[in-house]
């Protein structure tokens, strides 16, 4: 049954109850079949209705502030919106999409939808107290159950080095807790960048993030262990060859020592050769894919063209011919860590320095929820200095972390308010893991620790203020979304119950 929420300011209950009764009848009369699955909620005091939006999952508010109901319904009505929604919150106890504010025909109601439309609500009905008014209210709220109920699901992983590719791990498999009979594997859009290509690269290969983790750790499952060796290879032959043309150069005159040094320096530490050696091997065994063609969802892995600083996605037309394995090095060639990776005679280097998630591509590939998970979060610390007390690599990390942090904000926010309809919850790493992280992003040994807090914390988290909306989320893409230890609590109960009933008898 669908919850909608009929918000009326009204300082008498009656007329709020009468217009409650019509709005039900003209639903019932023009679409039986849908309305049979909806139940209207009134509430008349502003108090009462954010607490229960707060803590009660609801399809739809409906806000009627037509001065029917008095002259408060109007500044009330607004008080409501203004607090529900903060421009700064990417997901909120409903959605913008789903909020609809009635108003009146005249002046003031305009100049109500006026502001109305600067919080990018699904938009105002202007409706006579009549019934040609109610059908209308009626006819927006199925169009918003229609379409929220068609669409797919996205999942968009961003950078964060191995870090972040273990936190994005633990995010995962704290989703996958509450998804009995979902498999995030099987999500229709997975897009990637960096660290996050890595991970939906084995996701659309059928892997599960319990499954990628251990494999990465233990090298159980149906991939290897990653070794050292696989990710930290020394760049020694850049290193030879430019050590004797710079040599060469200062010799014949052609540059000065000052100009010899900076072009000594190679265009990464590490040369990558083994993690593409490793990627090679994976999605080349049995039962894998490198194709992007082959797979059975869509996979999107983002990189940057190192000469034109363009973006491109690999597996969009006319980039889903290049290996996935290739397609995974060059997104993660994160410089000056690694070097960039030759595609076809382009170079290209980490997807991060031009997108952070590619949540535009999963939107504009149908998706109506879209799963962010962000481990490029800088630290925030109350103590001066901090940062450069952890010496020269954190302050490195800490302004490109603050760039992209700034940067990604930015694209949500414009993101969400371009389209109101689709549902976005973003995680990204707070308190014990953001200490944890704190610190390079190439960092080997503390990948157990980070995936195991950071799926305690995510499901920590969802319990205590984000279940709710992602169970109706999920429920419009007919995806149980569930808590398995309430599950197992009702069971224990029952169990007792029956057992005491035995007990008496």
């Amino acid at each position: 049954m669908e919850q909608i929420l009929y918000f009326v300011a009204a300082s008498t209950p009656t007329p709020a109850r009468a217009a409650q009764a019509a709005l039900d009848s003209v639903a019932r009369h023009v679409s039986p079949l849908i309305a049979r699955g909806v139940q209207f909620q009134l509430e008349t005091s502003l108090p009462r209705a954010l607490e229960r939006l707060r803590s009660g999952a609801f399809y739809a508010l409906i806000v009627d502030a037509r001065v029917t109901f008095g002259s408060p319904a109007q500044t009330t009505a607004l008080e409501l919106l203004h607090t529900l929604f903060d421009e700064h919150d990417i997901a909120g106890p409903v959605s913008r999409d789903q909020t609809w504010l009635v108003v009146d025909p005249d002046k003031a109601g305009a100049e109500l939808a006026f502001e109305a439309g600067r919080i990018h609500i699904a938009g105002s009905i202007v409706a006579p107290f009549d019934d040609a008014g109610w059908r209308d209210i009626w006819l927006r709220v199925e169009a918003t159950i229609q379409h929220r109920r068609e669409g797919r699901i996205a999942i968009c992983l961003a950078g964060g080095g191995i870090e972040g590719l273990f936190y994005e791990l633990g995010v995962l498999r704290a989703l996958q807790y509450f998804l009995p009979n979902f498999q995030l594997q099987d999500t229709d859009i997975l897009c990637g960048i960096s660290a996050g290509a890595i991970v939906s690269g084995f996701m659309a290969n059928g892997l599960g993030p319990r499954e990628i983790a251990r494999g990465f750790q233990y090298g159980e499952g149906r991939i290897e262990k990653i070794n050292k060796g696989d990710i930290f290879d020394p760049n020694f032959g850049e290193l030879a060859q430019r050590l004797g043309t710079s040599a060469l150069g200062l010799l014949r005159g052609r540059h000065t020592p000052l100009q010899a040094l900076f072009r000594l320096a190679p265009t990464g530490v590490f040369a990558g050769a083994g993690l593409r050696r490793y990627l090679d091997r994976q999605l080349n065994r049995p039962g894998m894919v490198n194709r992007f063609t082959d797979l059975k969802h869509k996979l999107f892995i983002g990189a940057t063209d190192q000469d034109t600083a363009e973006h491109v996605v690999f597996g969009s037309p006319g980039w889903d011919h290049v290996p996935i394995h290739l397609a995974i090095r060059a997104s993660a060639a994160l410089t000056p860590f690694y070097t960039p990776q030759r595609i076809e005679g382009r170079y290209y280097m980490d997807g991060g320095f031009t997108r952070t998630t590619n949540m535009r591509i999963a939107v504009q590939s149908g998706a109506s929820l879209v799963i962010l998970i962000d481990p490029l979060v800088p630290i925030v610390s109350p103590r001066p200095g901090y940062v450069a007390s952890k010496g020269g690599v954190l302050v490195g990390m800490q302004g490109l972390k603050a760039l992209i942090h700034g940067r990604f904000d930015r694209a949500v926010y414009a993101l969400r308010a371009m389209y109101p309809h689709i549902s976005f919850h973003l995680f990204q790493p707070d308190g014990a893991v953001m200490r944890l992280m704190a610190g390079s992003p190439m960092r080997f040994f503390y990948r157990p620790e980070i995936e195991e807090i950071a799926f305690r914390e995510t499901v920590r988290s969802i319990r205590q203020y984000r279940f709710d909306r992602l169970r109706t989320d999920f429920a419009r893409q007919s995806v149980r979304f569930e808590d398995p230890e309430s599950e197992l609590d009702t069971i224990k109960r029952d169990l007792l119950d029956e057992a005491s009933e035995v007990q008496v008898a």
